[in-house]
């Protein structure tokens, strides 16, 4: 799994909506996912502005930020290159890789979920779209 700094990208597919994955994650890892403001992003390319889907949650303990977006919108993808995955969890602060594979394996196994995988950040072209926290 590629940790840059001080944050990891997960993937994750899913048929459910994201309000859905976001309430069986709190229910089975006691979580607090809550609704954010939708992301907003310019794509220079296309010329648009892009809405997309957030929900977050703070652990105070370990001091990690959760962010689960919504990989598609009505004005494209999140991250172009993976067009195969339906949202992504940002995963900030102080990481631990064992930890990271334990709640991998843990989101992974919910049955709302078909697959959670880790995304190598360092084969990302639009690395600057998860700069913006």
């Amino acid at each position: 799994m590629a940790i840059r700094e001080d944050y990891c990208l997960l993937g994750l597919v899913s048929d459910d909506p994201d309000y859905r994955i976001c309430w069986a994650i709190n229910r089975a890892l006691d979580m607090d996912f809550e609704k954010q403001d939708d992301l907003k992003l310019h794509h220079k390319r296309l010329g648009v502005d892009q809405y997309f889907s957030l929900f977050a949650w703070q652990d105070e303990e370990t001091l990690l930020t959760y962010r689960i977006i919504r990989n598609r919108s009505d004005q494209g993808l999140f991250l172009d290159e993976l067009k195969n995955l339906d949202y992504l969890i940002h995963i900030q602060g102080e990481i631990h890789p064992d930890n990271i594979n334990v709640f991998l394996k843990q989101v992974g196994s919910l049955p709302t979920v078909r697959i959670c995988v880790p995304v190598d950040i360092k084969k990302l072209r639009n690395q600057e779209r998860l700069w913006i926290w």
